[in-house]
């Protein structure tokens, strides 16, 4: 009785915490085609309108780099500097799970000299996006090459593709992105050995589109990683001492954290963000949170709360808010997500007051 009433309990108070999201962005995917394909058109025709995002002025002869997501927005900025026009396809802040687009929004990509995207299957639009611009000039590359990728639920690293062959695939809008294996947990920027990889990879696709300037991406590159290096000692000798290392997040997007950290993703409560969980599913996760003593839960800010704050209550803990994509466009970002949540980490698994 007490696990079909904490059952029951779950299941109303997480009710509507996630909203199916496929089927919207089958129907988000076709719109974005068509107003773009429409907007494409009109502006052939001399009826687009002024300044919008995808127009590069006569002032602004510069290379335009167009990133997918805000963490690649900051990687790529700390690389490239003031040499390219660098602008990012979705507004910081939004899920990459659940997405919808401005015709200036997708236009960016029409005018693209370069696309980066992470890959690994957080950006399935992103193949619509770029058909859809006709721009089969454009390189579309996943800055995730040679990272050895997770697989939800499986321990053992999943290799990628390796680093680039040196194939040139410029002239396909398909470019050599995305060789991930199916599954896998696309967060790899979260252990920051993989952001550094990443870094790697953005200064050498630079560097492709624009020779002349190869020297000043490497530079900016090494002096970048530099950083990087003594955040990631930075962040391992924060969470080297903490008294519980095990933790529940809203949705798998930790697991490379924990792994580069020594720290254990007990569970998630959503597989896949959009698909809610089920209430027999959140009865032997409170179960599964007392047995192992866990004393926090994440909740993520592109996300609704309610089934991290329910699970909370049922098994007497605290819900703590960390944010696995980043909510800004600037080159600093990373680094201050970063800090800000192993800040988190270290409060909800410290035993410090807050949360």
């Amino acid at each position: 009785m007490p696990h079909e009433l904490t059952s029951r309990r779950l299941a109303a108070a997480a009710r509507g915490a996630t909203a199916p999201a496929l089927g919207a962005l089958q129907i988000v995917l076709a719109t974005v085609v068509s107003v773009l394909t429409l907007s494409l058109v009109l502006a052939g025709c001399g009826g687009g309108d002024d300044g919008a995002a995808g127009d590069r002025s006569p002032a602004d002869q510069r290379l335009l780099v167009v990133t997918s997501v805000p963490i690649i927005y900051t990687l790529a900025a700390n690389v490239a500097g003031d040499s390219v026009r660098l602008e990012n396809i979705l507004p910081p802040g939004a899920s990459p799970h659940q997405v919808s687009f401005t015709p200036a929004q997708a236009r960016l990509v029409a005018d693209a000299d370069l696309v980066l995207v992470n890959g690994a299957g957080l950006e399935p639009w992103v193949d619509d996006l770029v058909a859809a611009s006709g721009n089969t000039e454009v390189r579309v590359v996943a800055v995730t090459k040679g990272v050895e990728f997770l697989q939800p639920g499986e321990p053992i690293p999943l290799p990628s593709a390796g680093p680039d062959n040196g194939d040139d695939h410029g002239g396909t809008p398909e470019g050599d992105h995305d060789d991930a294996p199916d599954g896998v947990d696309p967060h790899v920027w979260l252990d920051v050995a993989n952001a550094r990889l990443m870094v790697g990879v953005i200064a050498d696709e630079l560097a492709k589109v624009d020779p002349q300037g190869a020297a000043d991406y490497r530079t900016r590159a090494a002096a970048y990683d530099a950083r990087l290096a003594e955040l990631d000692l930075e962040i391992g000798a924060a969470l080297s001492d903490l008294p519980n290392r095990h933790f529940v997040s809203f949705h798998s997007a930790f697991l490379y954290y924990a792994r580069a950290y020594g720290l254990e993703q007990a569970a998630v409560i959503a597989e896949s963000p959009g698909k809610e969980p089920p209430p027999q599913y959140l009865a032997a996760l409170v179960e599964k949170v007392r047995e192992l003593g866990v004393r926090a839960v994440f909740s993520e800010p592109q996300f609704s709360p309610r089934a991290a704050e329910a699970l909370a209550r049922e098994a007497g803990i605290e819900v703590f808010e960390v944010d696995p994509e980043g909510s800004s466009l600037s080159p600093a970002m990373y680094e201050e997500l970063m800090r800000d949540n192993t800040a988190t980490f270290v409060r909800a698994l410290g035993g410090t007051a807050g949360g």
